[in-house]
């Protein structure tokens, strides 16, 4: 069906088993995930008001009542989510300690490349591929992830830095937790 919605000369080579694999493997490495919530923009939206503390108070209490009740019904579809291919971001190469992070400032598809901190003019802009709490495990285990998830083993300044600690996923730390634990 593809290759007949989209037949062209040119593209011949994408429209074979392989190429249609190969099309997809490099979709699926160079997406970058896309999220927005109209319900966090307005809670944001609610941190910048000007009011009092008691007011304050009872706004946040109904804010979290609010993502309790929206949670229960929609579970984890609250955000308008998808995928996008963007060429300067793509461009980016991972480090787990980036100097720059995607966002999505205007809440829709528009993409920003911030600046974690001075860059100079010749130095790689660097982005995580990992999310915040993936960036923070362990070396082993965030080499897992993007072995796993990019194909790639990471040699950033972090994972160099952390190339002599032992080999132990988070997983395996939890495990020890556990067997201390039933010693004690």
């Amino acid at each position: 069906m593809v290759s007949e919605y989209f037949y062209d000369d040119k593209i011949q080579q994408w429209l074979t088993a392989d190429g249609f694999r190969s099309i997809f493997a490099l979709l699926g490495t160079n997406q970058q995930g896309i999220g927005s919530s109209s319900i966090s923009v307005w809670c944001k939206n609610c941190d910048d008001l000007e009011i009092g503390e008691d007011e304050k108070d009872t706004l946040d209490k109904f804010i979290d009542q609010l993502y309790d009740d929206l949670e229960r019904v929609s579970d984890t579809f609250l955000n308008c989510e998808g995928a996008g291919l963007y060429k300067l971001q793509s461009a980016c190469n991972h480090s787990c300690s980036p100097n720059a992070e995607i966002e999505f400032n205007k809440h829709n598809h528009t993409l920003s490349l911030v600046a974690l901190e001075d860059i100079d003019a010749e130095q790689e802009i660097c982005i995580s591929y990992l999310d915040g709490c993936a960036k923070e495990r362990s070396r082993h285990s965030r080499q897992k992830i993007l072995r796993e998830n990019y194909l790639f083993t990471c040699a950033c300044p972090k994972c160099l830095s952390q190339a002599d600690d032992e080999d132990v996923t988070s997983e395996d730390d939890d495990d020890d937790d556990d067997d201390e634990m039933e010693n004690d």
